[in-house]
């Protein structure tokens, strides 16, 4: 790689990225982790992102030439995903070069990804005073101040400044019609949208966007209209299908978003998400047969992807076939050992263990039953230790957290109750 190069897209926002939102949790988890609109991968900021010719600076050909060497070492860092070595490079870039706009930012965005936000701020706050003609750094600053400080506000006077630079540009559009959404400031949310289209009339995330609109303004059937004129307008676009039946399954009109589901699988039968997103239906549905045999399918199409083995094992647990569950986590495990679904899955069987062991002592509390506290105290505790190990992955972070509080104060009415009815049994 030569040259002085860098990442595509420094707004997190991308054409419509994380300010417009994801689907729901495993029911959830798949939806989460593999749709098409997720946090990271919209935002481009991930491993493998793609590149573009930076073309500011005239400093220095030298100085130039070296920075950008250091810029391309830490570029292949970077689409590894070994972020401190490239924020090493990035750093001798800018130490050799300080006027290097582009080295900034795709610093910043490495430490954006690393979860670094102090750092990533500071880093685009440099950038945009070395060049305040690049609307790069107002689209990283605003990201960070919507998605990580929630002050949306200051995301739109990022956003306004960037388009004061180029008012044309999709992404700050976007971005403001995001923030707007936010402040339920519904109509000035789709003027910007509206104005986005005006530029890039085909940006289907765009549309999407604007269904997601429907939906938070509580104007579902607006949404759905919205997405039905799309499937009419793009027949052949099967994101839209998606997007159609996904909102439709948002909605509880289960039966319908089948009927999506189904038209997908006829069209392309060997792709297996779409046999997952069916398989969910049913299993909201509490259709346990259709669903387990939806995901069967999806786990035929693709036998060393772990994600189907998963769905099937959230399946089992939602029977409460709890055994049955461990074994399909330790065959998806085989697969990818270091998946955290498996750990997010163990700690709700274990969860779902110690809670029907407390709900039977609750029923009948008495000395002789305190080995029912003792299991349940067990397993609560055997069910957090997963839940810990989960915590660490960004999708499950806020639901794991959850049950772990309840768990823990599960287990403390549970040693009261041990004080008072077991003391000395065990």
């Amino acid at each position: 790689m030569t040259g002085s190069q860098e990442v595509t897209g420094s707004n997190p926002v991308g054409s419509i990225n994380p300010l417009l939102g994801n689907g729901g949790m495993m029911n959830k988890l798949f939806r989460i982790k593999y749709s098409i609109i997720t946090l990271i991968v919209i935002i481009g900021f991930g491993c493998a992102s793609s590149q573009t010719v930076e073309s500011k600076g005239n400093l220095d050909t030298e100085n130039r030439q070296k920075a950008e060497q250091y810029h391309s070492i830490g570029f292949e860092y970077y689409k590894q995903c070994k972020y401190d070595e490239a924020i090493k490079n990035f750093n001798e870039a800018i130490k050799v070069d300080p006027k290097y706009y582009a080295a900034y930012i795709i610093l910043a965005k490495t430490y954006w990804v690393k979860r670094d936000t102090v750092a990533a701020e500071s880093t685009y706050s440099q950038a945009k005073k070395i060049d305040p003609s690049d609307t790069r750094a107002y689209e990283g600053l605003a990201t960070i101040y919507f998605i990580d400080y929630k002050n949306y506000d200051k995301a739109i006077t990022e956003f306004q400044s960037g388009l004061h630079v180029d008012s044309t540009k999709v992404d700050l559009l976007n971005g403001l019609a995001a923030c707007y959404t936010k402040k339920k400031g519904y109509d000035t949310a789709l003027e910007y949208y509206n104005k986005s289209l005006e530029y890039e009339p085909e940006n289907i995330e765009t549309m999407f966007a604007i269904a997601k609109l429907y939906m938070e303004k509580d104007e579902p059937d607006k949404a759905v209209h919205y997405l039905e004129d799309l499937v009419v307008k793009k027949p052949k676009n099967m994101e839209v299908r998606i997007k159609l039946a996904e909102t439709l399954v948002d909605l509880k009109r289960y039966n319908e978003a089948i009927e999506q589901y189904k038209y997908l699988i006829e069209k392309k039968p060997d792709n297996y998400y779409y046999h997952i997103q069916l398989g969910q239906v049913y299993q909201r549905q509490k259709k346990y047969t259709n669903a387990q045999k939806e995901f069967e399918a999806a786990r035929a199409l693709a036998p060393n992807n772990p994600g189907p083995i998963f769905h099937l094992a959230e399946l089992k647990i939602s029977q409460g076939k709890f055994s049955a569950a461990e074994e399909l986590i330790k065959e998806a495990k085989k697969l990818d050992p270091d998946n955290l679904n498996a750990e997010f899955l163990l700690g709700d069987i274990y969860k779902k263990r110690g809670s029907g062991l407390k709900t039977a002592w609750d029923k009948s509390k008495s000395k002789k039953n305190c080995s029912k506290l003792y299991s349940a105290i067990s397993n609560l505790a055997t069910a957090m230790s997963y839940y810990s190990k989960a915590i660490t992955d960004d999708t499950f972070r806020s639901y794991a957290k959850n049950e772990i509080t309840r768990c823990n104060n599960w287990i403390k009415s549970l040693e009261e109750d041990k004080w008072f009815y077991c003391k000395g049994d065990k």
